[in-house]
């Protein structure tokens, strides 16, 4: 293959002769001529010329003298995942027949294009395409060099366009069936137009209101934000769903955002099909995108609903620790307290305000889209944060906190939102504890690496989650079955896991439960 462009051609014939006059046809003195380019290329400090005609393809040329040799090669290639774009069949052969032949590769690879060149021909064109398929063509012997090249021409070409289309069109299937925000949907549609452009370097922008445009995410040399906007200001004024190439840039301009991507040295323009697949691409995007928005949408006004119903009970619950505070400060006004006892006074005061702040935090976190960042978070760097900041809060529930570490993995996300995740399974897994003498309840924090994905599991030995808790506890404000707080611990949890394009599942009997988390991550070699 040829930069991503499949040009593999096999030609089955059991004549010397029209092998060799197809290698010449198709490869004109590369092989003659290969290793005088590569020394001139050495000396003279050039790089040395593609093969083939200056008029087609660089087309890589295998060979085959009778059909079980042939169906050999094919079965080989796509084994290898390096099928034959192209393959030409004599009709007339010892053992099996081009028919017999081209049945048996059908077997294997229903999609190459076959071309029967024969001077004889045993079958009518109906047989032919009742048995090979409709994807066959047929040419008589004697042919002229320039008709075998344009045929082998246009049967790579065909190959290769229609592979592009069922990129395409896997490509926008499953950009459809994403789940996720609308910054999740970005990322995705970056990864997509990376591999639909030929490129590493993409960077998605939005247009803001002083006509301009601004980064929203960028790969490649885009992730650098110097580099980045120096190339906003070269965004050309785009309408509806167009794709533009400009010198080493193509723009696609998707709704209210446009993408931009950076073409590599090597194929400073892309072909007029490669930019059609972008534009048709561009045009599900948009579409998509524009859905994700109104959903977005649509969720804020649910989720500032909800906190409208919910005011009474934020009310309650905010008073209670503001009114101890309150108490605390007058009982100091009134009272000459010891230095000593000052201590516990204050130890007081700071437990009621972190109260207030962390029922203020869920409502803020809950209420308010606000951007994951991107930066490279490590499981061992996060669970010695996370057994840090809770080991104060599982000590006052008199238990034990086990740190459990598998194989260690690396992952993209934020890493303040995943901190607050795993603390919230922390406090929820204590707050569930029953009373117990010391050292007898116990709550696990474990990581570890399995597939694609980073796990992390929190697990207590408490006594399982009502049936009817189970039903509603990641729903807002439902309060999970617990006295105090916003009920919103666990509906943070599972937005802030789904917007790292994860996940979150849990096992409970009488026995304790398990809440175990799932993100897209590497493995740490």
């Amino acid at each position: 293959m040829t930069n991503g462009f499949n040009t593999r051609v096999l030609v089955i014939d059991d004549e010397e002769a029209i092998r060799d006059s197809f290698r010449e046809i198709l490869m004109p003195h590369r092989e003659k001529y290969a290793k005088l380019e590569q020394a001139g290329a050495e000396l003279f400090g050039t790089a040395p010329r593609g093969g083939g005609s200056g008029e087609t393809f660089d087309f890589e040329f295998i060979e085959a003298p009778d059909g079980e040799s042939g169906l050999h090669l094919v079965e080989q290639a796509i084994q290898e995942e390096q099928p034959f774009a192209a393959i030409f069949v004599d009709m007339r052969m010892p053992g099996w027949d081009g028919l017999e032949t081209v049945k048996r590769i059908r077997a294997v690879d229903q999609r190459a294009e076959i071309v029967f060149v024969t001077a004889y021909s045993d079958y009518s064109i109906e047989e032919v395409v009742i048995s090979a398929g409709p994807n066959v063509g047929y040419h008589t012997k004697p042919f002229a060099s320039e008709e075998i090249r344009q045929i082998a021409t246009k049967a790579v070409y065909e190959w290769n366009k229609t592979r592009n289309l069922e990129q395409l069109i896997g490509v926008v299937s499953q950009l459809r069936a994403e789940r996720g925000d609308t910054n999740h949907l970005l990322q995705r549609i970056l990864h997509h137009i990376s591999i639909l452009g030929g490129s590493e370097s993409v960077m998605v922008a939005r247009a803001t209101t002083t006509q301009g445009f601004r980064k929203v995410l960028g790969i490649g040399q885009f992730s650098e934000d110097d580099f980045a906007n120096e190339q906003l200001a070269g965004i050309p004024p785009l309408e509806g769903n167009a794709v533009e190439q400009n010198d080493h840039r193509i723009f696609l301009h998707m709704h209210t955002y446009t993408v931009v991507v950076l073409l590599e040295p090597s194929s400073l323009r892309i072909n007029s099909d490669r930019l059609y697949l972008l534009q048709l691409f561009a045009e599900h995007a948009s579409q998509t995108l524009e859905k994700a928005e109104l959903q977005d949408s649509l969720m804020q006004k649910e989720k500032l609903s909800a906190v409208g119903q919910a005011v009474s009970m934020i009310a309650h619950d905010l008073r209670s620790p503001l009114s101890g505070v309150l108490s605390l400060v007058d009982l100091i006004r009134q009272t000459d307290y010891e230095p000593d006892s000052m201590q516990e006074v204050f130890g007081q005061i700071s437990e009621a305000v972190n109260s207030a702040i962390e029922i203020v935090n869920d409502i803020l976190d809950f209420t308010r889209n606000s951007d994951i960042s991107r930066n490279l978070i490590s499981s061992d760097g996060l669970i010695e944060e996370v057994e840090s900041a809770t080991a104060n809060f599982v000590s006052s529930m008199r238990a034990e906190l086990v740190i459990e570490k598998g194989s260690s993995f690396t992952f993209l996300g934020d890493n303040g939102k995943m901190r607050r995740v795993l603390v919230n399974l922390v406090r929820n897994a204590g707050e569930s504890l029953p009373r117990r003498p010391r050292g007898e309840s116990r709550i696990t924090l474990r990581s570890e690496f399995s597939g694609e994905y980073g796990i992390f599991e929190v697990e207590d030995n408490g006594t399982g989650i009502p049936h009817e808790v189970q039903e509603t506890m990641f729903v807002p404000f439902s309060g999970g079955g617990k006295r105090g707080g916003t009920g919103l611990g666990l509906a943070i949890v599972k937005s802030f896991v789904e917007a790292h394009a994860g996940s979150v599942e849990y096992e409970t009997d009488a026995t304790g439960t398990c809440f175990r988390l799932r993100v897209p991550a590497r493995v740490v070699e």
